[in-house]
Formats: C-alpha cells, structure tokens, sequence
C-alpha cells in the first residue's frame, strides 16, 4: 500500500506521486506518514521532508508550511521548497556553509536588527536541512 502526496509551492506542484512513507518536519518534530495515517493538519517548520520509495528515499527541503493528512493523501502547501540535483553540493560544503552561518549569526546577535538575524537563522536551517538531505542520496 502506498500514500499519495503533493507538493505545492508558490511556483509550481513539486510532487504529485505516490510513496511507500513520508516524514514530515512538523513544528513538533518528525511526522511519520504510513498507509491509514489518522486524518492531522499541521504546521510545517523549514526542513527536510523525506518520501520513501522502492529505491530509498527522495528528500525535499520545505521553507515551512502547512500539511494535511486525510484518506491515504497528503497534500504540502509550502512557502518555497529548494529540490536536490546532481549539481547540488557536496556534504563536506553543506556542513562548512551551516558553521559558517552559526559562527556568522552568533556575531551579528548583538549588533543585527531581528530581521536580519531572523533571515539568517532560515539560512542555517536550509543549510542543516541539505546536510541531512544530501547523507540521503550520495
């Protein structure tokens, strides 16, 4: 049995298609969807969703948004999505990015407007989201 799912950005529909499992970034945490799931709607944090099929698992970076579950059909509406490609970067330069921007954010704590520093944090949570992202596929 599989779980249909669709992802939606601004742009475009990003997935229409089936999988075996979801796992959701859920403001609560990792959200794990199988066949029969109960009926939810939740609020989706800047993270990594994963699709499971045959082959391993699919990752999809959300920049947040909101999810509903409801008779084996998951539909993602999400503020902006960021794919993975063969020309994404390595995992070496994904983990050098995100301590880049830890140590970048930890210095401008002080002097940043909170929109600045607000910016800079999605950043690092984009950044950590393509370290997990890409340990799935390479």
């Amino acid at each position: 049995m599989s779980v249909k799912i669709k992802v939606i950005s601004p742009e475009k529909i990003i997935w229409d298609t089936e999988a075996e499992q979801i796992v959701l970034p859920s403001i609560t945490g990792g959200l794990g969807i199988l066949t029969n799931h109960a009926s939810l709607v939740t609020v989706l944090q800047t993270g990594l969703l994963k699709k499971r099929e045959e082959n391993g698992w699919t990752p999809l970076i959300l920049w947040g948004g909101v999810a509903q579950v409801e008779n084996n059909e998951i539909t993602v509406l999400a503020n902006g999505v960021e794919e993975f490609s063969d020309k994404s970067m390595t995992r070496d330069e994904a983990e050098k990015k995100v301590l880049d921007l830890l140590q970048e954010l930890e210095s401008r704590k002080q002097t940043d407007s909170n929109d600045s520093i607000n910016k800079l944090m999605l950043e690092t949570e984009i950044a950590k989201a393509r370290v997990e992202g890409l340990s799935l596929i390479k």
